[in-house]
């Protein structure tokens, strides 16, 4: 099982928050943006700014349901 990484591509974010949802859901089991463990900043500018807190496990839920392509998750080597 090999180890995965989520970049970032914050030119294709629009600030839907379906990445904030689905994760909230899936760990908290409640839609809210604000127990997500990715946080969206700057929603209302052009470009969100797009974090991960340290409570992710890169599970990439958010990566799978992003409809704009913003999050992509990724296999990495760990060497």
């Amino acid at each position: 099982m090999g180890v995965y990484e989520i970049l970032i591509h914050p030119e294709k974010c629009v600030g839907c928050r379906i990445c904030q949802l689905t994760c909230s859901f899936l760990y908290n089991g409640k839609y809210s943006p604000a127990v997500s463990r990715i946080k969206l900043h700057d929603i209302y500018g052009l470009t969100p700014k797009i974090e991960f807190s340290e409570e992710c496990v890169k599970c990439g839920q958010c990566a799978h349901h992003c409809l704009y392509g913003a999050l992509e998750i990724i296999e990495v080597n760990e060497n």
